[in-house]
């Protein structure tokens, strides 16, 4: 018997040995080689000693995976690329990494298909269909200086001021821990709407079937529960959720805890396009769509048309509601006298041809690009220079990239602004070089001002701008020829001067708030009281 025993313990150590080296290789083979282990286990281990190399080779599969999952963000800019337009090399591995990007797929899919079956409580708890405040409540992950956080406490604001509706509006968030996080919430208190952290809470009695329908989640969204509890405590009529994080798990919960009406807002193109990409959300989403009462939208249609074709939806599934924008004369008056004053504090000289942008520095809005721009455009126009408004994590590679003799004295970085329309003024031109965007704010809010765009030609760009009167659609990612065509957009006053009287006239018509209020509200439907 010891030395049966002492046998399983050494086929034991060594197929930990064994899991523990596929754990650096690719997942598939790390799945291959766990299941050949587990197989083998079967027949010779012990039920305890078995469980225990199960829970070890799963540990090892999952560290694997993630640790890929996360490498495979270099390769995520070739998914915008048009696939005629790439070598064998590139296709390549375009085709791999939406192959690899599919593998979590399926047992998500097992997952949501057991779920289902424990769902049905939900209709026949009484808690669970009465109570609700008759309220709405947004979700988001932060309030931070983003293009999104700026459209949902505008929506707010203009929800709780609006004569037709007679409702309570809220907001709660993941995390409101660093200022910049707060950037937006000052806003939010002074129209006297509530601010709240996601999952902060008591929590209240849910059913003891809530309870454990959350325990079988899986790991990767244990998250869910906090929502649920913020959820619960507050039974909104209607849960209005913001970005891809925060409606794959708030619309969770927002399900399971019996929310009448789950508004899903999409703000860009597919998640798949940037690093916070999560396995479960493709699975997620097409689960919330099977939801009678859940209502998915985008801010262009670009986005939208991306979604469906992410997701294997129909045509038409997911509804279009267009950022909205609130600017009176008087405000458009006030930033159009701060004119001189950004150009002053960073030494640009008068008169000199101002090219500006207003972004994150991440690697989706091609910061690198922007400037490569710039040192073309500066080559022709040598007393050019470029006001940059923003943040982010290649800051300092940007820095550097600026001092370089092609470009040393003329970029002018800013950082964050309370209100970045004060610097959009002091631009001739804004230029945005996304390599993917969903309908790009500071497009619409340039115009406003009068002040003429060019962009490049991604998601909802082309919806933001009137192309060769407002604005000018770039050609893509070619540093030299975008570079000719802002010269030649610097160089033509005549342009530039009725893009600037066409531009106001553009965006009021098709982002106004007004519009986009009513279309929220036609959302929204019988869920609240008008």
């Amino acid at each position: 018997m010891r030395a049966r025993l002492r046998r399983n313990l050494g086929h034991a150590q060594q197929m930990r040995r064994m899991a523990a080296r596929t754990a650096a290789r690719p997942v598939a083979r790390v799945v291959a080689v766990s299941g050949s282990v587990l197989r083998s286990a079967d027949r010779l281990m012990p039920g305890r000693l078995l469980q225990m190399l199960r829970s070890s080779c799963n540990s090892a599969s999952r560290r694997a995976f993630r640790a890929m999952w996360h490498r495979a963000g270099a390769w995520r800019p070739l998914l915008s690329a048009e696939p005629d337009q790439l070598s064998v090399g590139p296709l390549t591995r375009r085709l791999t990494l939406q192959a690899f990007l599919a593998l979590p797929d399926a047992p998500y899919r097992r997952c949501f298909a057991r779920f289902d079956k424990r769902l049905e409580w939900i209709s026949k708890r009484a808690e669970c269909r009465a109570g609700f405040s008759g309220g709405v409540l947004m979700m988001i992950g932060t309030l931070g200086p983003g293009g999104a956080e700026r459209q949902l406490v505008a929506t707010a604001r203009a929800l709780r001021a609006g004569e037709k509706l007679d409702v309570d509006v809220a907001v709660a968030c993941v995390s409101l821990a660093a200022p910049a996080q707060r950037f937006f919430q000052a806003d939010l208190e002074a129209a006297h709407i509530d601010v709240a952290l996601i999952g902060a809470e008591p929590e209240i009695a849910m059913p003891d079937e809530l309870r454990e329908l959350l325990r079988t989640l899986p790991s990767e969204l244990h998250e869910v529960r906090q929502y649920a509890t913020t959820l619960w405590a507050r039974r909104p009529q209607i849960a209005h959720l913001w970005l891809d994080e925060i409606n794959t798990k708030g619309g969770l919960a927002a399900v399971l805890t019996g929310v009448p009406k789950i508004i899903v807002s999409q703000r860009s193109l597919p998640p798949t396009n940037f690093i916070f990409h999560q396995p479960h959300m493709r699975e997620t989403y097409r689960w919330l769509a099977r939801r009678p009462n859940v209502f998915m939208i985008n801010n262009s249609e670009a986005g939208a048309r991306a979604y469906e074709a992410w997701l294997g939806l129909p045509g038409g599934t997911i509804g279009v509601v267009r950022n909205g924008y609130a600017f009176s004369d008087s405000e458009i008056a006030s930033h159009q006298a701060a004119r001189g004053r950004y150009r002053e504090q960073t030494g640009i000289p008068a008169g000199a041809p101002v090219v500006g942008a207003v972004m994150r520095f991440s690697e989706e809005k091609q910061p690198q690009l922007w400037l490569e721009i710039a040192a073309h455009v500066r080559a022709v126009l040598p007393d050019a220079h470029f006001l940059i408004v923003g943040d982010g994590p290649l800051r300092k590679s940007l820095e550097k990239r600026a001092l370089q003799p092609d470009l040393a004295g003329s970029v002018h970085f800013v950082g964050h602004l309370k209100d970045a329309l004060d610097a959009i003024v002091d631009m001739d031109l804004l230029l945005l070089t996304s390599r993917v965007e969903g309908l790009p704010n500071v497009l619409v809010e340039a115009q406003f001002l009068g002040v003429p765009v060019a962009a490049t030609p991604v998601g909802g760009a082309p919806e933001a701008l009137d192309h060769g009167r407002s604005g000018w659609l770039l050609d893509g990612g070619a540093p030299l020829a975008n570079a000719e065509r802002i010269v030649a957009l610097l160089k033509n006053t005549e342009w530039r001067k009725a893009a600037a009287e066409h531009g106001p006239r553009f965006v009021r018509e098709r982002f106004s708030m007004r519009r986009a209020i009513d279309e929220t509200l036609a959302l929204y439907g019988d869920a609240i009281n008008r």
